[in-house]
């Protein structure tokens, strides 16, 4: 091999080149080892490009002072601005990404640990996240995926996106798209890429420059308006939309089909939720990622409300997700409908059986019988109607993925089964 310094020849086991007297490689270094592509600020090594964007590449990077770290080292190269103006922007965007990601602390986003310049090139040190990001994931395993999948990132992500806007001034993220989220091997998401990432400045009408991914950005981030928290929203109802039924959301922007046309099975409060954070007028959307988490989980048990949630909680709780496969809604319109009109139903057949069961010599109780045995045709119709729908629910997959949903349909149907019983006990008290 030869010595990367002056070129003379050595062998590969060396550490130190006899002409020179650079170090080839560390003590602890196998002598096989790949020498790095580059070594930034004396202390990273870095070793294979993760990724590359319109800014700049990602690097792989090790650390000789740390020898066990791996960092993402993030490099932005402005060769090809020719504009000083917008050079200058690049720039001040990579120090805001920088300074914004220093002073923020939550598991769903990658810890910043240094930012430099270095010839002439600006480079961000950040904590390497292991796994593949949702596009690389769903290309592997395709789409649709399913709603269990779905809505344990979203409860990731809407917990990351609540965190950034409660700063002060709120965060918007601007980007959300599925090559910014990244999936760790043990299931946790983090977003990535905060190039374009700004704080919200109250009082302008609008912002000064479009960001984004065409049909995943708001239709306020092209020059219509002032972004804000709602944007975020817009853009993680896409993200949905997009893992839910696997189209393109590029293809139609600010159109999207129905979710239950493309996917019968996702339940309508699921489609109407993202219905309603996909709508092109912010004012019609969730005013917070609160709202949004309501809507989709119908329990802000599941999702937590504190700007910076404690750590062995959050993670409790995701590992709660993780092992139910169930949507954690209290019940459905049907099992609900089932429940208490079966109990209505044999309600009115107790009443029905104890004016029947009067004496008919006594003046005007006979006439009260009589309205006993009209209620009980009422009450039995009612039984019936229970019966068929708590019947229907207890076998429908959307009762199955809620918590409450069989139980209430088990009883719903109980309750009618029960009234066409009282029934029979009428008939024996008139007889």
């Amino acid at each position: 091999m030869n010595c990367p310094q002056c070129g003379a020849t050595i062998h590969n086991e060396v550490l130190f080149c006899p002409e020179c007297g650079a170090r080839i490689r560390s003590s602890g270094q196998p002598a096989s080892a790949t020498p790095p592509l580059q070594v930034l600020q004396g202390r990273y090594e870095l070793r294979r490009r993760l990724g590359a964007g319109g800014m700049g590449s990602v690097y792989l990077a090790t650390d000789r002072r740390l020898t066990t770290a791996q960092w993402a080292v993030k490099e932005m190269s402005d060769v090809s601005i020719t504009s000083p103006l917008e050079r200058q922007q690049a720039q001040e965007a990579f120090r805001q990404e920088a300074e914004l990601l220093a002073k923020l602390n939550h598991p769903y986003l990658p810890r910043v640990t240094d930012h430099f310049e270095e010839n002439g090139r600006h480079y961000l040190v950040m904590e390497f996240v292991p796994g593949e990001n949702l596009r690389d994931y769903a290309n592997r395993v395709g789409l649709p995926r399913p709603l269990h999948e779905v809505l344990r990132w979203t409860a990731q992500i809407c917990e990351v996106l609540a965190y950034l806007h409660a700063q002060q001034p709120p965060i918007i993220f601007r980007d959300l798209k599925p090559t910014n989220v990244m999936i760790t091997p043990d299931g946790t998401i983090k977003l990535v890429d905060f190039g374009i990432a700004r704080l919200f400045k109250p009082g302008k009408e609008r912002d000064t420059q479009a960001f984004g991914t065409p049909g995943y950005s708001a239709p306020e981030q092209y020059g219509r308006g002032q972004t804000d928290p709602r944007s975020d929203i817009y853009s993680l109802g896409v993200l949905i939309h997009h893992l839910l039924t696997g189209h393109d959301p590029s293809t139609t922007p600010f159109r999207l089909p129905p979710v239950n046309q493309l996917n019968p099975s996702v339940p309508p409060y699921i489609a109407a939720a993202i219905a309603r954070a996909t709508d092109n007028d912010p004012a019609k959307r969730f005013a917070s990622v609160i709202e949004l988490q309501q809507a989709l989980f119908g329990s802000s048990n599941l999702v937590n409300r504190q700007a910076s949630p404690p750590p062995v909680a959050q993670a409790a709780r995701v590992e709660a997700m993780a092992a139910t496969p169930a949507v954690r809604m209290a019940s459905t319109g049907m099992a609900t409908a089932g429940l208490w009109i079966g109990i209505i139903s044999a309600v009115l057949m107790v009443i029905a059986i104890g004016m029947a069961g009067l004496d008919p010599a006594t003046d005007g109780e006979d006439i009260l019988a009589g309205l006993g045995v009209l209620i009980a045709i009422g009450a039995a119709l009612f039984a019936l109607i229970s019966g068929i729908l708590s019947l229907i629910a207890l076998v429908s997959p959307n009762t199955a993925q809620t918590l409450h949903g069989r139980r209430d349909a088990a009883i719903g149907f109980a309750a009618s089964a029960g009234a066409y019983l009282l029934c029979c006990v009428l008939g024996f008290v008139i007889a």
